[in-house]
């Protein structure tokens, strides 16, 4: 919703974090970015001389292994905005480390590159050549390259539409008293200087209505703001899984809500000014002239600004999401909601199973020990919430309640289908919880430079893993460099997701964006065909039983171009994984006994996690069970020092970590024959019917899916 900046100011503005990927249209033509003037301004400075943090192509540390670099540490949430003034086209791109100056003369077509005059940054010098290697936790803070349209172009596109958007933000930003004009004599040289700009975005959404979004550019704060005093959680994607399967598995009702103006609902705990300027300030007077005509004021340059004192988080300030986690928690609190420990942003109460006792006016109805209750349960992503329960009634109480506090226009979707975090949520089927990405997966293939035409029936071959040595390969230019590291990322977040059966490609496909080549090239391609033939296959989840937590932990030796492993794990609570990984191990072992033991020591984490979750879900789960194929690693586990030597005392740690967690009683290790391990295909590009099995095991669909672009699409 992030899609427009506001007036034509130029420098850098910095977007505030995407709530999930189609929240942005990667597809739009024009690439323009909103920027502020700042201090510059108030100096009456134009194009100063800022070092730039692009290097030169004929930079030595190109290609140098990240081992060998001497380099700062990396700061994240940096941007660099860069214009072409002849095409009036500008590039924002947050973490420019991911983009080479050659990617971005490509996008703004300008030839020869841009001169270094024109680069406005903020950012250290670092070697941004070089892309960085992704995981899944960097996705909230992946570079992008956002479509975007400033005000006066956004009115010029879509017209009178765009107009009201505009008006429409700005005066719910006055209606919520989000800040009040300051005369800018009243304000001491330091608070001008420090002044944060303020933007507004612009999109069209699917509906034809132009969304208006205000934010400030907060990145100034990070001189004097910590982000660990910043951060704000939101729910794990296995906690959205886990409570997905209940919800269908206890045939709850669901209900998800987007709560409007979220952050604008909190006030700030910090001394803000922010200042608008030209157009965006014009339009502020015209929500209400009386008020904010007196206020402006005119720059060296002729143009129009209004400092404001904000008194409401905007979105874009650095502690806005943490301030509102802070009072939507509360809120669920005073409730009579209890956050589960191991997942800040899950909270549950106990309500009467019957409508006719209300768990609002009747106190005894929120006891737990009366009979006969069930669980409310609810899950939060900043402002989106999944709430569930048997009681639909409940559930319509608790959004009355949140209604109360944020206004008539929170919307509210009940039923058995919901989208939700760019995924699709179905209940159709008793006891079957589906997910799907269609929309994404689609958005994905059509974003690839090439056009995907074929499909493919697995996403990889047999040669997944293999590496040409440097001297042999033929590296990727630049610009399909960007391509392909997009492409991953996008395939990163839907792989955790509904997609599953990719994570062995993705997982290879990841350590490969630092340089990638002509071979890489061609296995995105390779996943990329395979999901244009399967877009529609669902992950279905199902619930057997509750007291145990059912997992699959494997390795494969030394089967990367660094004799390193490859675990995979997976955990089901009757059919379908619920949680799944494929990893490229860390440390190198000397045989597949070893593997496997340092398999099962990357899983603790997650094994453990998903045991006391559940537990503190309400549910009397007394163990996690870990089925693995190798006699020997078993063993070690359970028996500890009675199986180990001085052969394998560089890897004690591991497996008695794992020998105390057995003594404890928090899991149990059993053998499984290497046939019946679906989660194999998470450790090795698997071909034919044992991949078809496996996957059938893993997305809990039919062995044979039919191929979408010959007929009839899966179900």
């Amino acid at each position: 919703d992030h899609s427009a900046s506001d007036s034509s100011v130029e420098s850098s503005a910095f977007a505030p974090e995407p709530e999930e990927p189609g929240d942005h249209d990667l597809n739009d033509n024009e690439f323009v970015d909103e920027a502020e003037e700042a201090a510059a301004e108030e100096a009456d400075v134009e194009d100063a001389d800022v070092e730039p943090a692009i290097e030169e192509e004929g930079d030595d540390n190109l290609g140098v292994r990240r081992g060998t670099r001497i380099r700062e540490p990396t700061r994240r949430y940096m941007n660099i905005t860069v214009s072409d003034e002849a095409k009036e086209t500008k590039v924002q791109v947050m973490n420019p480390r991911m983009f080479s100056n050659a990617a971005v003369n490509h996008v703004l077509g300008t030839q020869p590159p841009i001169p270094r005059s024109k680069l406005a940054t903020t950012m250290p010098d670092d070697n941004i050549l070089e892309p960085m290697e992704i995981v899944e936790e960097d996705l909230p803070i992946m570079g992008m390259i956002f479509a975007q349209f400033s005000l006066k172009k956004g009115i010029r596109e879509f017209g009178e539409k765009a107009e009201q958007g505009a008006m429409k933000e700005m005066k719910q930003m006055h209606d919520m008293d989000a800040f009040i004009p300051r005369h800018f004599k009243s304000l001491t040289k330091e608070e001008r200087t420090r002044a944060l700009s303020t933007l507004i975005f612009l999109k069209q959404k699917s509906s034809g209505d132009i969304k208006g979004r205000t934010c400030v550019n907060g990145a100034p704060q990070r001189e004097y703001i910590r982000k660990e005093d910043a951060a704000s959680p939101t729910a794990a994607t296995d906690s959205l899984f886990i409570t997905g399967a209940i919800d269908a598995h206890e045939r709850r009702h669901v209900a998800c809500c987007d709560l409007p103006g979220a952050f604008l609902h909190c006030e700030t705990d910090e001394h803000v000014i922010v200042v608008l300027r030209g157009e965006l300030a014009e339009l502020m007077v015209q929500v209400d002239p009386s008020i904010y005509r007196k206020y402006v004021s005119t720059d060296k340059k002729g143009k129009p600004i209004l400092y404001m004192q904000l008194y409401k988080s905007v979105y874009g300030l650095m502690r806005s999401a943490l301030l509102f986690y802070r009072k939507l928690r509360g809120e669920l609190e005073s409730y009579g909601f209890t956050v589960n420990p191991y997942d800040p942003c899950v909270a549950n109460m106990m309500v009467p199973r019957s409508s006719t006792a209300s768990a609002a006016n009747d106190p005894s109805a929120k006891d737990p020990a009366s009979d006969d209750l069930v669980q409310l349960t609810v899950l939060w992503h900043v402002d989106d919430l999944k709430i569930s329960c048997a009681n639909d009634v409940e559930i319509t109480m608790l959004l009355l309640y949140l209604k109360n506090i944020y206004g008539d226009k929170i919307s509210m979707n009940r039923g058995k289908v919901h989208e939700y975090l760019g995924m699709t949520l179905d209940f159709s089927e008793p006891g079957v919880f589906n997910v799907t990405m269609i929309p994404y997966i689609g958005t994905i293939i059509s974003d690839f430079p090439e056009a995907i035409t074929k499909s493919a029936p697995s996403p990889y071959t047999d040669n997944l893993f293999k590496v040409r040595d440097e001297a042999d390969a033929k590296f990727l230019p630049e610009e399909q460099a960007v391509a392909f590291h997009r492409t991953v990322a996008q395939l990163l977040f839907l792989c955790y997701r509904a997609r599953k059966d990719i994570q062995t490609a993705v997982s290879f496909l990841t350590t490969r964006v630092r340089r990638p080549d002509e071979d890489d090239w061609g296995k995105v391609k390779r996943v990329l065909r395979y999901l244009y033939g399967t877009r529609s296959l669902p992950l279905r989840l199902t619930v057997d039983d509750l007291t145990v937590a059912k997992w699959n932990i494997d390795a494969s030796h030394a089967v990367h171009w660094d004799c390193k492993g490859q675990t995979g794990a997976g955990m089901t609570l009757g059919k379908g994984a619920v949680s799944s990984f494929s990893w490229k191990q860390k440390i190198n072992t000397k045989s597949s006994t070893e593997s496997e033991i340092v398999g099962v020591d990357d899983a603790m984490p997650s094994v453990l996690w998903s045991l006391y979750f559940i537990q503190a879900q309400g549910y009397d789960m007394t163990h996690a069970l870990i089925q693995q194929d190798n006699k020997s690693a078993i063993l070690m586990e359970v028996n500890g020092k009675m199986s180990s030597s001085k052969r394998t005392k560089h890897i004690r740690i591991k497996y008695f970590f794992v020998t105390d967690r057995v003594a404890q009683g928090d899991i149990v290790i059993e053998h499984k024959p290497t046939g019946e391990m679906w989660i194999d295909m998470n450790t090795k590009p698997k071909q034919g019917t044992p991949f078809r099995t496996d996957r059938s095991l893993m997305m809990n669909c039919p062995l044979n899916v039919p191929d979408e672009t010959l007929g009839p699409i899966c179900n």
